[in-house]
């Protein structure tokens, strides 16, 4: 056993080992939660002065034009489409799929294209509101409403013949029938903009490229509380908006639901988004200082040391492990 003098005290060598190591192992978890707590925020473009706000409270001009935070997304969908192309935009409920949906349309409609932008109903009344759309009969020459075989096929002949562009919110609750013929509809090269919210792994969903929406960043979030403010015309200190932000988490509706409530004078514990910190990376890092441990102690033939090590090793890395094999946004594409 060696003895190692500090400051006139002396220490256990085999104690001063664990010492460094458990001190090694507490400046690398430190250094991971700065990493993965305070991730860099991407770069804020610099505010214009109409877009302005005082930092005391939030300003009383109410700005009408709407501003797209997902140019990028925007920008890729509308050359898909023009490529006779089809896309389908995935992402949670809110995340903002309609209203980037609405300015795809605005965008072709500008531009002099036919687009039908439907939302699920029945079937026969989403086939007859396509062909009102794109103008396409819904009657016979006898005067009789089609049947909905004939509309598919009345649709399917329009958008071969001319160009035309589909865009279908909510697909996942659509009859599968009706997602069957979109898939018909694809093969033709008829260019088409799918939404949906967890959509499943099957027919139009596995064979279409999709584009997941992320949430949008905070500078973009507080720009959405602070206009939804002023329209409710409500006064909040950037302090009272950023605890409000926390219970947004990317999620623009969210965001607008947060100042409704705040209007509305509700008392609001938690938050409904998913945006959680994976302690999974640290949990497997604390299991590789445990073998470090087990092995010292085997090397030094420590047993107490060699014991220790190796049950924190074992629970630390099961514990990683359970949590690696549980069901993880199961209902996402892959």
């Amino acid at each position: 056993m060696v003895l190692v003098p500090v400051g006139g005290v002396a220490i256990n060598g085999m104690a001063l080992v664990l010492l460094v190591v458990v001190m090694a192992s507490g400046a690398l978890v430190l250094i991971f939660l700065r990493l993965r707590i305070a991730p860099n925020k991407p770069e804020e473009p610099e505010p214009t002065p109409e877009q302005t706000v005082s930092t005391q409270t939030v300003s009383t001009e109410v700005v009408t034009e709407r501003r797209i935070y997902r140019q990028t997304e925007l920008n890729r969908i509308i050359a898909s489409l023009l490529a006779n192309g089809s896309l389908l935009i995935a992402g949670e409920e809110g995340c903002g799929k309609s209203v980037l949906a609405s300015v795809v349309v605005e965008k072709l409609q500008e531009d002099g294209f036919v687009v039908a932008h439907i939302e699920p109903t029945t079937p026969k009344q989403m086939l007859v509101e396509i062909a009102y759309q794109l103008g396409v009969e819904t009657q016979s020459l006898e005067g009789k409403a089609l049947s909905a075989e004939q509309l598919k096929r009345a649709i399917a002949n329009y958008l071969e013949n001319n160009t035309g562009f589909l865009v279908i919110d909510d697909v996942q609750v659509c009859e599968v029938k009706f997602r069957m013929w979109l898939k018909q509809l694809r093969k033709l090269n008829v260019p088409m903009l799918l939404l949906a919210t967890n959509p499943p792994r099957n027919d139009i969903f596995i064979n279409i490229p999709r584009i997941e929406l992320q949430p949008l960043p905070e500078y973009a979030i507080r720009e959405l509380m602070e206009q939804a403010a002023l329209e409710r015309g409500i006064s909040l200190k950037p302090s009272d908006l950023s605890k409000l932000q926390e219970r947004a988490g990317g999620n623009p509706m969210l965001a607008i639901r947060a100042i409704d409530e705040e209007y509305l004078g509700l008392e609001v514990e938690g938050a409904d988004h998913d945006r959680y910190f994976d302690i999974t990376p640290l949990i497997l890092l604390m299991g590789i200082v445990f073998v470090v441990m087990r092995f010292i102690g085997l090397g030094t033939n420590n047993q107490a040391l060699y014991i220790f090590g190796g049950i924190a090793a074992a629970v630390f890395l099961g514990v990683g492990r359970l949590l690696y094999t549980l069901p993880r946004e199961s209902r996402r594409i892959r």
